[in-house]
């Protein structure tokens, strides 16, 4: 969804809230920070979404539900705006200042200590206890990184409720198929209903990515003896049991997960294993003002591989108009990715032929033995390159299976639904834009049209511009990764001037950058 917030600095909001400043903001809502005049000294995070159709019913949603929910470990709402003439609705909520789980892996080098892990495993737990206990019973949906806020006491937070819904008994799967890639449950893909047991699959998901130091979140062969040494033996049968692909499989509810963690505990801390740890804490990581819901989301960064079989880093291209080469700049990406590792090219668009036209170009004789039809759930593949065509609404879930170390996306211009939402999330959000000095108005409309904010995760490309451009939008947009792409006219050439410029663009998810020194907030065993 794209809009054009109402909000500015100054505003006040029902004569009570003044907005101080922007938060951040998400492809489906604006994120404000607000105080209050009738209170000196408080201050609130104002969620502002414009809402029409099925929309509608989901904002209103939300808001019933955590108008409904009392619990430390879930945001208050304290005010509701229902929409105005032109559809803008208003949340006024807590004010959570800290970090995101998603953050603080980023900024630190390995797995975080194990009695950090156990403590937010607790915690988790202690607030899906409540979530589940309701009557019908509240299926979160969404735990992942990202939505795990830390407070400056190392108090965990659990935040954005957008797709939550309440357990329907007898059900046969969800209306709408949501989640997080790599921490949904395997359900959530439309081979069922979403459930309690699917929130302890993304519970067992969260605990794994920590454990790995944000290398996986799923279970892989050979996966226990990484983990040792790294989390207590006993916990590992946990994990994998909260991991299990069938629902029947997992623990059934959170308080057997908790009765099965307190004494594993108590075991590690009567060992005292990590008393000569430094104690992880959110306060040293540079503060940034984080609120409930999708301001400051990182999404996929979190997400980036380290090794094969691991969850695979996803490079999401997207064109601020069209004929600027967003799907020729998105097939140089994917070759050049073949080589580190097992690579698939994806076409998100609805109804569109690139796909087709591949498997024209290639001419493939009928003996190749490769069915392409997407119902058939075989890719083409050609140069080491598995080229998919879109599925059926958009599912990759089957595509996912594949074991694939990297996933390029090609968005297009992202004028249908989910298409900002998969750019945000990825690991490598890419922005195609033109660096004609003549166009750089249609690419700051196109910034506020899209209700996206840039993010220091964001590389711009900008094909057959020259550094005069890259220095424009540089100064333009705040983001340091801008990129001139020379003109290649084959983008499968597995070298030339355009390959150099890739080298320093994936660096980081390749591994040939050459990388700074990062700073450490947690101490190594001993």
């Amino acid at each position: 969804m794209q809009f054009i917030s109402k909000l500015a600095k100054g505003q006040i909001i029902g004569d009570r809230y003044r907005i101080i400043e922007l938060l951040g903001t998400g492809g489906m809502s604006y994120v404000y920070l607000a105080e209050d005049l009738r209170l000196p000294g408080q201050r609130w995070a104002v969620k502002e979404n414009v809402i029409s159709g099925e929309l509608y019913r989901d904002v209103i949603a939300e808001a019933e539900l955590l108008i409904s929910l009392n619990h430390h470990r879930l945001p208050r709402i304290v005010d509701f705006y229902r929409p105005d003439e032109d559809g803008y609705a208003y949340l006024i909520m807590d004010y959570i200042e800290g970090v995101t789980l998603s953050q603080l892996m980023t900024v630190n080098s390995g797995p975080p200590p194990a009695e950090l892990i156990l403590s937010l495993a607790r915690q988790l737990l202690e607030v899906l206890q409540y979530l589940h206990g309701q009557h019908p019973p509240i299926v979160y949906r969404d735990l992942k990184p990202a939505n795990v806020m830390l407070t400056y006491e190392d108090e965990l937070v659990l935040i954005d409720f957008g797709i939550a819904r309440s357990y329907r008994k007898g059900a046969s799967e969800d209306t709408v198929k949501l989640g997080t890639v790599g921490f949904a449950a395997p359900e959530q893909y439309g081979s069922g209903q979403s459930q309690p047991a699917s929130d302890l699959y993304a519970l067992g998901a969260l605990l794994l990515y920590m454990a790995t130091g944000g290398q996986c979140s799923r279970w892989e062969a050979g996966m226990e003896g990484r983990l040792r040494g790294h989390i207590p033996d006993r916990l590992i049968p946990v994990l994998r049991r909260l991991l299990r692909h069938h629902p029947e499989e997992r623990y059934q509810d959170a308080d057997t997960v908790q009765q099965v963690l307190e004494p594993i505990a108590a075991e590690f801390a009567a060992k005292g294993k990590d008393k000569a740890q430094v104690k992880v804490k959110t306060k040293h990581i540079a503060k940034t003002n984080i609120s409930t819901g999708e301001a400051g989301r990182s999404f996929f960064s979190d997400s980036v591989i380290q090794a094969k079989g691991c969850n695979p880093a996803v490079v999401a291209l997207l064109g601020v108009a069209a004929g600027l080469g967003t799907t020729h700049t998105s097939f140089a990406i994917a070759r050049y990715l073949s080589q580190f590792g097992s690579t698939v090219w994806l076409d998100l668009r609805p109804d569109s032929p690139i796909y087709d036209r591949i498997r024209s170009m290639l001419e493939l004789p009928e003996e190749t033995g490769y069915d392409v039809e997407s119902e058939s759930g075989m890719p083409l593949i050609w140069n080491g390159v598995h080229y998919w065509k879109r599925p059926a609404q958009g599912n990759i879930a089957e595509i996912l299976k594949g074991d694939y170390r990297y996933i390029v996306l090609d968005l297009g211009i992202g004028d249908y639904e989910g298409a900002l939402e998969a750019f945000a999330s990825s690991a490598v959000p890419i922005l195609v834009a033109s660096g004609a000095d003549w166009r750089l108005e249609e690419t700051l409309l196109w910034m506020r049209r899209s209700g996206l904010a840039p993010h220091p995760n964001w590389r711009i490309v900008l094909p057959m511009s020259g550094r005069a451009a890259v220095t424009l939008l540089q100064l333009h947009f705040g983001v340091g990764k801008v990129y001139a792409l020379p003109l290649q006219r084959d983008p499968f050439l597995p070298k030339g001037k355009l390959i150099e410029v890739l080298h320093e663009l994936l660096g980081d998810i390749t591994g040939l950058q050459i990388r700074g020194k990062r700073r450490h907030f947690f101490q190594k065993r001993t």
